[in-house]
């Protein structure tokens, strides 16, 4: 009797452990393809293209933010993907962020004209993109004469 007792209890554990298992669930990204880190690779416009992979210029994607960093200067934005199109919004200095400061400071117009995002190709505090391409591996974003080339990591 201590036997079968024993080996039923065995048994259920080993199926509650299985169902539990089973029942787990992967967090899936909410952004698809898009959710990651990218390496921007090339940027076009009309006067030239530049290959800008030595910049080491990186764009990070989750939830919805966006992390852009470069040689240990990090900006963060807000961003909204619909479709085939892209908008990056709200631009903050990332110190403020780290020191969890209420009082964000705001990348401003002024810092906008003076090139604070120019190696990733933004020059507009509301910078709206058209998605070309967006799989696993290549992020193409095209906005007017500019066209960004990304890589996954």
């Amino acid at each position: 009797m201590k036997q079968r007792s024993l080996h039923q209890y065995f048994l259920l554990c080993i199926l509650s452990l299985f169902v539990l298992l089973l029942s787990s669930c992967d967090k899936v990204p909410i952004n698809g393809d898009l959710d990651g880190l990218w390496q921007l690779t090339t940027i076009q416009t009309p006067e030239a293209t530049r290959d800008v992979k030595s910049t080491r210029a990186y764009l990070s994607i989750q939830l919805h933010l966006s992390q852009w960093e470069q040689d240990g200067t990090t900006f963060y934005a807000h961003f909204k993907h619909e479709g085939d199109s892209i908008r990056f919004y709200d631009f903050a200095h990332a110190s403020l962020h780290r020191d969890k400061n209420d009082d964000d400071e705001w990348i401003t117009e002024e810092e906008m004209r003076g090139g604070i995002m120019d190696a990733w190709g933004i020059h507009s505090l509301d910078a709206r993109y058209r998605t070309r391409q967006l799989d696993s591996d290549a992020l193409v974003l095209e906005r007017a004469d500019t066209v960004l080339y990304f890589r996954k990591l």
